[in-house]
């Protein structure tokens, strides 16, 4: 890997923001899209629907996983991939929780910081 790829890697491990790429049909599927997708806002997390600038990581359908998709949906996730971010399945929600827990840790430590912060400020 080459040293500008590990510096798009790094950086991007440190985004907020969470692409999903697909069109979920299925009642389970879009059940499952919404639940996550409303997770990733609850927690600080910034869902979007185009692959611009650094992403942690892409939430993806299954027709996505299976080649089932548009030109413009598979060119998402294949520069995803080669930038080193990892595609999860909608379903997959350990390794959701996993990829994402890194940055919800630091967006709750700086929350708690603030908090503390103009507490200990209005004393």
């Amino acid at each position: 890997m080459s040293p500008i790829s590990s510096i798009e890697v790094a950086r991007a491990r440190r985004s907020r923001r969470v692409l999903f790429v697909g069109n979920p049909t299925r009642y389970n599927d879009v059940s499952q899209w919404a639940m996550v997708r409303q997770w990733v806002a609850l927690h600080g997390l910034e869902p979007i629907r185009e692959l611009e600038g650094d992403v942690l990581c892409v939430i993806v359908t299954e027709d996505i996983l299976d080649g089932h998709c548009s030109a413009k949906e598979s060119a998402a996730v294949e520069r995803a991939r080669a930038l080193g971010v990892p595609c999860i399945s909608v379903h997959d929600t350990t390794r959701i929780w996993q990829v994402t827990a890194r940055v919800r840790s630091r967006i709750g430590q700086s929350s708690v910081g603030a908090s503390s912060s103009l507490h200990h400020d209005g004393t």
